[in-house]
C-alpha cells in the first residue's frame, strides 16, 4: 500500500501535541461506503516488548463479507517515542507504516483497536493513520479514553452517542447481546453512524469486530515469538579478532583456547541454553557494527541458524535495538560470506535453515 508522508515522527510530545491539532481539520467526517463495494476488510494492531523498545506490528486484509484472511504482514522495529496518554498514535502508527507498506491487497475499510475522533485534541490513532493510508477507517476501542454516555441496553446495536464539552465524539456500542461495551468513533472518511454499521457487520461470535480481534490475535502470537527468539548472549570475541575465546560461566570470564582466524562477526554463546549437539552453550553470531567488548552481556534477536552435521548449530542473531530491515540488504552477502568461512576452516556446515528452523533448534536447547 501507498503511505501518505504527512509529517516528520523525530517529534517532541509538545509538537506532536499541537501537529494532532493541525492534522484534526484533515480529517473527513461524513462520508459512507456501499457495501457492494466493498472487497476487502483490514485490521491492525500492535503489540509491545517494553523491555527491550520494540513492537510487533501487524497489518491483516480480510474478505467481505466472509471475513477469512487473505493477507497478512507482520514487521518489528524498535520503539523510540515515549508513552504518553493521548499520543499513542505516534508510537505505534510509525510500527504499523511498515505492515501495511507491505501489504498487496489494498482494504475498502481499516478498522483498529483504538480512539479516532474520540480524542482530546480530536485526533486519535485512528484518524492519524487513516489519514495516512488515505482509506475510510475507524476505531473501535475496548475502554473509554474522554466522554461521557447514557445507560445503553443489552441487546446487539443498542447504542448511546459518546459525548465531550457537548459534543458527540462517538458512540458506546453493544456489539452482542450482554457483552461489555465498545466505544466507535470516526477515523476517517466515514460518517459516525457509517462507523457503526460496520462495526456490527464484522463483529460475529466475539465481543470486537473480526479485523481488530484477528490482528490482535496475530499481534500476540507474533510477541511470544519474538521473545521466544530473543536471548542473552555473552560475547567471547570481537569481529576480526584472531584467536578462540570461551566463556567459562562458573568463573563469568572469557578465556583463549587456542588460534583461530578471524571471525567475520562478534561471536558468543547464550547464558542460559545449552545445544544438544556438543553439550556446550549454544554458540551465536552476532551482526553489530558497534565495537563489543569480551565478557559483554548483550539481548539479541535471533534470525537464523547455519546447521551443521555434527549438530553444532550456529545461531545468527542482531542486537534488539537494531531494525532488522535496516540491515536486510546486507544478510545475502553476509550468509555467503560465514558459510564460506566456515567450509575453508573445514567445519561440517550444511546450510542455512532458517527462522523457523533456529526456534526449533532454540527449543531444542535446554537450560543446565
Amino acid at each position: 500500500m501507498r503511505v501518505r508522508q504527512l509529517h516528520p515522527w523525530d517529534l517532541s510530545p509538545k509538537d506532536a501535541m499541537r501537529l494532532q491539532s493541525e492534522l484534526a481539520s484533515q480529517v473527513i467526517r461524513e462520508a459512507d461506503l456501499d457495501p457492494a463495494r466493498v472487497r476487502f476488510v483490514a485490521g491492525a494492531d500492535v503489540a509491545f516488548d517494553k523491555l527491550h523498545g520494540r513492537a510487533v506490528g501487524v497489518a491483516v486484509a480480510l474478505a467481505y463479507p466472509s471475513l477469512e484472511i487473505v493477507e497478512q504482514v507482520c514487521v518489528e522495529t524498535p520503539v523510540t517515542f515515549p508513552y504518553v496518554p493521548g499520543l499513542l498514535s505516534f508510537r505505534e502508527t510509525p510500527v504499523l507504516i511498515g505492515a501495511f507498506e507491505q501489504l498487496r491487497t489494498t482494504p475498502d475499510l481499516l478498522m483498529v483497536d483504538g480512539h479516532g475522533y474520540a480524542h482530546p485534541r480530536r485526533f486519535g490513532f485512528a484518524c492519524h493513520i487513516g489519514l495516512l493510508l488515505d482509506v475510510p477507517t475507524i476505531g473501535v476501542a475496548k475502554s473509554l479514553l474522554i466522554g461521557e454516555h447514557a445507560g445503553v441496553a443489552t441487546e446487539r446495536g443498542a447504542r448511546a452517542n459518546l459525548t465531550h464539552h457537548g459534543e458527540t465524539i462517538g458512540a458506546a456500542l453493544r456489539t452482542r447481546d450482554g457483552v461489555r461495551l465498545v466505544y466507535v468513533s470516526i477515523g476517517h472518511r466515514i460518517s459516525l453512524a457509517g462507523a457503526e454499521r460496520w462495526a456490527l457487520a464484522c463483529t460475529r461470535t466475539y465481543r470486537v469486530p473480526e479485523p481488530t480481534r484477528i490482528a490482535d490475535r496475530l499481534a500476540g502470537e507474533m510477541k511470544r515469538r519474538l521473545l521466544e527468539m530473543t536471548l542473552e548472549m555473552v560475547i567471547e570475541q570481537r569481529e576480526g579478532e584472531h584467536g578462540r575465546w570461551e566463556w567459562v560461566a562458573e568463573d563469568d570470564a572469557v578465556v583463549f583456547r587456542h588460534d583461530y582466524p578471524p571471525m567475520l562477526t562478534h561471536y558468543g554463546c547464550s547464558t542460559r541454553l545449552i545445544s544438544p549437539g556438543d553439550d556446550e552453550w549454544l554458540d551465536i553470531m552476532l551482526i553489530d557494527d558497534r565495537p563489543r567488548d569480551r565478557g559483554e552481556r548483550i539481548d539479541v534477536r535471533v534470525i537464523d541458524v547455519l546447521e551443521r552435521s555434527d549438530g553444532d548449530h550456529k545461531l545468527l542473531a542482531i542486537p534488539t535495538d537494531v531494525d532488522r530491515r535496516a540491515i536486510a540488504p546486507r544478510l545475502p552477502r553476509l550468509r555467503d560470506d560465514i558459510f564460506a568461512f566456515y567450509v575453508a576452516n573445514q567445519r561440517p556446515v550444511t546450510h542455512w535453515g532458517g527462522e523457523d528452523r533456529a526456534l526449533a533448534v532454540i527449543r531444542e536447547s535446554r537450560e543446565p
